[in-house]
């Protein structure tokens, strides 16, 4: 498994467990966004605390989550990204779509 889902509260916080984030993991990415939602979590963090690497397929995958998520008007965040994932998110102009946080802590928070 490459995607671990904890809960806490009305917040699931869904985590690769991977350096590489290539893409093969996006029907264990929907899922546990999709499991989430029905859940009723409002808000879903996703850490990426041990990404290093992330695929034009891998940010794809996080686009369909941001919008699945944002489409039930629930809250969606990305915590603990790294420089390199960073300038992935930023070159695509996400970081400016979807709000990041420096630690799951913080994210749980807002």
């Amino acid at each position: 498994m490459i995607i671990k889902r904890r809960d806490e509260g009305d917040t699931s916080v869904l985590i690769f467990d991977s350096e590489n984030i290539l893409g093969v993991e996006a029907n264990e990415f929907q899922e546990a966004v999709h499991s989430a939602l029905e859940d009723n979590k409002n808000k879903i963090i996703i850490d990426l605390s041990k990404v290093s690497f992330i695929s034009s397929w891998g940010i794809g995958i996080l686009i369909h989550g941001y919008t699945t998520t944002m489409n039930k008007q629930k809250k969606y965040y990305l915590a603990a990204v790294s420089q390199d994932v960073f300038k992935s998110l930023r070159a695509t102009k996400l970081d400016t779509i979807m709000q990041k946080f420096d630690t799951v802590e913080e994210a749980l928070k807002a």
